[in-house]
């Protein structure tokens, strides 16, 4: 889970840093992803955690674009 503050600091970032963001947690994943297959990595709560993240941005921006979009009306 995502902390509260995080949370908070997630919705205070412009766009551009979401955006940002959210690639190097899709990187993440994917090298995550790579090691348990591997099995280098035994941490399977990682890929959950980082989904969750991802899912959390892609809200934060979905919700930057309404606003933007209510505000042009």
């Amino acid at each position: 889970m995502i902390k509260k503050a995080d949370k908070i600091a997630y919705r205070q970032k412009n766009k551009k840093d979401l955006l940002s963001r959210l690639l190097e947690i899709q990187k993440e994943l994917v090298e995550v992803k790579i090691k348990v297959t591997l099995g280098q990595e035994k941490k399977h709560t990682q890929i959950k955690k980082l989904k969750h993240e991802i899912s959390f941005i892609k809200t934060v921006l979905k919700e930057k674009s309404n606003e933007t979009d209510e505000q042009k009306n």
